[in-house]
């Protein structure tokens, strides 16, 4: 028995020894099951090899589960059925998730108060650790990749049991950096948008929000109800592609044609995943659609109206021009072109106070809106500022009683537009609004004395994006 019992007590010991060594490897293969993307489009293979086929494109900041390893290569789940090679160059195994606690932290190219900085993080911003070395962590985000102090930054745990989507009920509701009402706000969303819940304390929701930013927000303005489920798009042109993936590249999976409506499963960036029926599922770009919910009524409410647009300046007036040359009066008509297009789809009937490249005064403009006795008028600029950091767009009017409420209407829509910010409605004295008794506004769409905001304004996306806004603003004024 004494023989027998030194046997089991051997065997104890030993396994206590190997338990006590394989622990934290153990350990440390499992808290590195997430890897996080750590360049621009990386391609996403069949196999573990150049020589396979390219699946799709993953990019920077984007996570994914680890299910293998080999050659150099890491089999990543990107999407619930589907796994991809991803080379290892190319993406890296995430040691933690943390939070930025100070607003504008430097981000660095080395770990030393001497490196060179290479861009700031914000307040509230979720990043990924992939790498320490002393008081320094190396943080990567969808925009850059770089070492910070890490006592500028806190833990973030998701609690997977209570990780849920919700959707914000109110038109404004600030996010803060922690669950009080005096706490420093980190950022804000609004009406419709949707957020992860990864935390609850008492009555406030910790969210991520889909700029990456962690924050928490009053539970009470958030629901939780499925949308998903009951959500569609309408395609709002003829011929629009579904493609195979959320990219302008992928393949065509289908046509959709003007007024067809899908079912919405997710989105991803400013692509939505639709169901095609009888063939799976597909991505349609979201400027080119409308989104509704079942059982509410969907009539175009701008039958019949008819809006003035105004491409502001033209001709020997070109406007604000930009310090690569971009002029106000180019891109004002194009804007003008294209939501003329976008409304006439939606049966409104659309006078421009000019169409081509030609010099109109201010009285002429005027005096077109009530030529046709327009139901709305809408004068379209972009803004300028000797401040170059100035940004964003504007709605103004002059009068309370006839202006006022159009302006209100676009106020939601141009709050929900993701590429520059949105500074608000203002009264404006400006001559076209001062002079017009007719429902008047003028939108400033953002500052070419920006460098930065210039380019992006001039893009065919966010020429889409704001016309679609100011559309989805008349149909709320009209309804």
């Amino acid at each position: 028995m004494n023989w027998l019992r030194m046997r089991w007590l051997v065997f104890f010991l030993c396994m206590t020894v190997i338990l006590a060594i394989a622990l934290p490897s153990l350990a440390a293969k499992a808290e590195k099951q997430t890897a996080v993307v750590t360049a621009k489009q990386v391609n996403v293979r069949q196999g573990p090899g150049t020589s396979y086929h390219i699946i799709m494109k993953v990019d920077q900041g984007e996570t994914y589960r680890v299910v293998e390893e080999k050659d150099g290569w890491m089999k990543v789940q990107v999407k619930p059925n589907q796994a991809g090679w991803v080379a290892k160059p190319y993406i890296a195994y995430v040691r933690r998730q943390a939070i930025v606690a100070e607003d504008g932290l430097r981000a660095r190219v080395a770990p030393s108060l001497s490196g060179d900085v290479i861009g700031r993080l914000s307040q509230g911003q979720l990043v990924r650790v992939v790498e320490t070395r002393d008081e320094w962590m190396k943080v990567v985000t969808s925009s850059l990749i770089g070492w910070v102090s890490s006592s500028y930054l806190s833990s973030y745990h998701r609690k997977e049991a209570t990780a849920k989507t919700g959707w914000v009920t109110v038109d404004s509701l600030n996010v803060r950096a922690r669950p009080s009402l005096t706490a420093e706000r980190v950022g804000k969303v609004t009406y419709g948008e949707q957020v992860t819940i990864t935390d609850k304390q008492e009555n406030w929701y910790q969210i991520l929000m889909n700029n990456g930013k962690v924050g928490w927000v009053a539970s009470e303005y958030i629901s939780t109800a499925s949308k998903t489920a009951s959500s569609f798009v309408t395609v709002l042109y003829p011929n629009v592609n579904i493609r195979a993936l959320p990219s302008p590249g992928s393949p065509i999976q289908a046509m959709a044609q003007y007024g067809e409506r899908y079912r919405m499963l997710g989105k991803i960036g400013n692509w939505y995943e639709i169901e095609i029926p009888k063939q799976g599922i597909g991505y349609i770009a979201g400027w080119l659609v409308s989104v509704g919910v079942d059982g509410q009524s969907e009539a175009s409410t701008l039958k019949g109206k008819t809006v003035v647009i105004d491409a502001g300046h033209g001709g020997k007036d070109s406007g604000t021009i930009s310090n690569t040359g971009i002029m106000e009066k180019t891109l004002t008509l194009r804007t003008a072109r294209l939501l003329k297009e976008k409304l006439q789809a939606q049966g409104a009937n659309v006078v421009l106070t000019r169409s081509s490249d030609r010099y109109v005064s201010l009285s002429e403009r005027v005096q077109t809106a009530y030529r046709y006795r327009a139901d709305a008028f809408i004068s379209i600029h972009y803004d300028s500022a000797k401040d170059q950091h100035a940004k964003g767009a504007t709605v103004y009017y002059y009068d309370m009683f006839s202006d006022y409420l159009l302006a209100l209407s676009l106020e939601r829509p141009f709050s929900r537009m993701m590429t520059i910010p949105f500074r608000g409605v203002s009264f404006g004295n400006y001559y076209v609004l001062r002079e017009n008794e007719l429902p008047s506004v003028l939108v400033e769409l953002g500052y070419l004395s920006n460098p930065a905001e210039a380019s992006i304004v001039a893009a065919e996306h966010y020429q889409q994006e704001a016309a679609n806004a100011i559309v989805n603003g008349l149909r709320n004024y009209f309804e």
